[in-house]
């Protein structure tokens, strides 16, 4: 028995399976043993249920949609069914480092005071090749852009008071959570990259082209950043990467 915190993970996957079972792995493999995988299956067409029937682990439970939904839309789904006192989601061609979790829920355990720990992650292609370290921002880069990455951990109580991931952002969902997040609460980033975030033709990113996702941003940043700020960063010239 353990006295730690459970994790609840939310893995959303639609026609994924090419890269589920590495994703899926990394998450029952870390070495913070109090978790649970919710993988919501948003309609699959592919041989997306052989792959996670392929796991025996009973921290997995296994969610399928009738039919295509959305990315966020099961999202919401799953952290609806979540039970951790820590909460996460991540992508079915992304995968952890086998510590990520371990290393945000200390931070959390360790400092009530904070309510989202984010880390540094590395970018990698198709065979896993690290192309280069991705750039993680300090919370107040949210001013300039979405500079938090996929490697991330939150409190319940985050969850309760910020809601859902909002449909309207679609392609900056993250972002615009993030920034609902720092309205409320303290956050904190972790100078570790302790995630693997992959780039391919498939993925939302390479799907929707960077043009796209940078229009939904640009909406998202006029609704939540005063004119001063934007004023200020342009200012001084500080970029996000």
């Amino acid at each position: 028995m353990t006295d730690k915190p459970q994790v609840s993970i939310v893995l959303p996957t639609y026609n994924g399976a090419g890269y589920l079972a590495q994703s899926v792995q990394s998450c029952l493999e870390q070495t913070y043993a109090p978790i649970e995988l919710i993988v919501v299956d948003d309609g699959s067409t592919d041989h997306t249920p052989a792959v996670i029937q392929s796991f025996k682990d009973p921290r997995l439970r296994y969610v399928r949609l009738e039919r295509n939904q959305g990315h966020i839309a099961a999202l919401n789904q799953g952290f609806a069914l979540s039970r951790g006192e820590f909460l996460t989601w991540t992508s079915d061609d992304n995968y952890y480092a086998p510590q990520a979790l371990a290393v945000m829920a200390e931070a959390l355990i360790r400092d009530k005071h904070i309510g989202f720990v984010y880390t540094q992650y590395y970018v990698v292609d198709e065979h896993n090749h690290i192309q280069r370290l991705g750039r993680s921002e300090n919370p107040s880069y949210l001013d300039v852009d979405n500079c938090i990455g996929g490697c991330f951990l939150y409190r319940r109580k985050v969850y309760e008071v910020v809601g859902d991931f909002n449909p309207e952002a679609f392609l900056a969902e993250d972002y615009e959570y993030w920034l609902r997040v720092r309205q409320k609460f303290r956050m904190k980033k972790i100078d570790q990259p302790l995630y693997y975030y992959r780039l391919h033709d498939h993925s939302l990113t390479g799907t929707y082209k960077e043009e796209k996702v940078q229009v939904q941003v640009q909406k998202i940043r006029d609704r939540f950043i005063p004119k001063w700020k934007k004023f200020y960063w342009r200012f001084f010239s500080i970029r996000c990467h």
